[in-house]
């Protein structure tokens, strides 16, 4: 994370922080949980091997998504390294039919090498840790395709349609089990709005009906 992004970090508040402190780790933690040491971090980290933070504290404390202690403890008992090992995962679903969220756009997935090392890079920035409750390849794959069908759902609207709206709201609850809660600090750094903003908390608002107990339908 460079020095500016450290700056943004700043503006915090204190539910940010409380957000952050009860579903992330921060580096004591991932070395305690997963048994790496810090010399063998710094070695991946300067190879480009492993992801920067999701955010930063005012007291200058790393967090880090849990997944990330998976990636580690393959790392070691593979002897490799975190960016291998999401590779791996990133390429077995790049095989499959489907779409990738890249921050704002959904592009088609393929199998050439590239996507999974574009995948790669967008989960080393560290920013899919504030938008997903599991950042791994396939939660990537599903909340583009989630996306991708929600948009197609509201571009030709039908709440009369029973079908439509069952459709709607199913894919609206995958979406929201796969989506993280994101803090008031991403929605600064993600320009105003996040994806949870647009495609699960102003859908069910608008279509409220849908998602009521009542008539949710079986």
């Amino acid at each position: 994370m460079n020095k500016n992004e450290h700056e943004k970090n700043t503006e915090l508040s204190q539910s940010d922080v409380s957000h952050i402190r009860g579903n992330f780790l921060n580096m004591n933690n991932v070395m305690e949980k997963s048994g790496v040491t810090h010399d063998v971090i710094t070695k991946w980290h300067d190879r480009g091997e492993f992801p920067e933070p999701t955010y930063v504290t005012q007291d200058g404390v790393l967090w880090y998504p849990p997944y990330l202690v998976i990636l580690i403890e393959r790392s070691l008992r593979n002897d490799t390294n975190p960016k291998y090992e999401f590779l791996l995962d990133a390429k077995k679903v790049l095989e499959k039919p489907g779409y990738v969220y890249r921050f704002g756009q959904v592009e088609k997935t393929g199998t050439d090498d590239e996507d999974a090392e574009k995948m790669w890079d967008d989960f080393k920035s560290g920013l899919y840790g504030a938008c997903l409750r599991k950042p791994d390849p396939k939660s990537i794959m599903a909340k583009g395709s989630l996306i991708k069908t929600i948009k197609e759902l509201l571009a030709n609207p039908d709440p009369e349609n029973v079908e439509w709206c069952e459709k709607l709201r199913k894919t609206v609850n995958e979406l929201d089990s796969v989506e993280a809660q994101f803090t008031d600090f991403d929605r600064k750094r993600f320009g105003g709005t996040v994806s949870r903003d647009v495609y699960i908390t102003s859908i069910k608002k608008q279509y409220s009906h849908i998602f009521t107990e009542k008539n949710n339908i079986r």
